[in-house]
């Protein structure tokens, strides 16, 4: 370009190289700040959507919240008439010896339900799993340990 305008009789300063070598260089950096920043963008929104699909968080009424979360779960209750479910990986993580009565659950959605009073978490209503994400078993697994809970059953 410099070679054009000086064979077509424009004069050119010489720092015009060094000047069109640093907007180059500008452009380069935007365009590289631009795919960094779409890079992080995908990120966050690939984190998000895998996240909704390992988790779902509704509420049933206006009492009563309920978490479902997907993964391997282990029975860690000592008492065979118990259930006190874990997450597997968090177990083995703390080193934490499992009862030999244990049951592992491999790919299953933990649903867990609280009762909240006053907008805030209060008691724990129970968990159990199911095998599916359907929204519908989870609602039915949630409802069927609210009426324990409340001792309609």
């Amino acid at each position: 370009m410099i070679e054009a305008a000086e064979r077509a009789g424009h004069y050119m300063p010489a720092r015009v190289p060094n000047i069109i070598a640093a907007l180059a260089s500008s452009a380069a950096d935007v365009r590289t700040k631009q795919a960094a920043k779409r890079v992080a963008k995908d990120r966050a929104e690939r984190i998000e959507r895998v996240r909704r699909e390992r988790e779902q968080q509704f509420m049933l009424g206006d009492r009563y919240s309920v978490m479902a979360s997907r993964a391997d779960y282990a029975d860690a209750a000592r008492d065979p008439d118990a259930c006190r479910w874990v997450e597997l990986v968090f177990h083995e993580i703390m080193g934490r010896p499992l009862p030999d009565q244990c049951e592992i659950r491999r790919d299953v959605w933990l649903v867990r339900v609280v009762q909240l009073e006053g907008g805030t978490f209060g008691a724990v209503v129970g968990c159990d799993c199911t095998e599916t994400s359907d929204l519908a078993e989870i609602t039915c697994v949630a409802e069927r340990m609210i009426s324990r809970f409340e001792g309609e059953v």
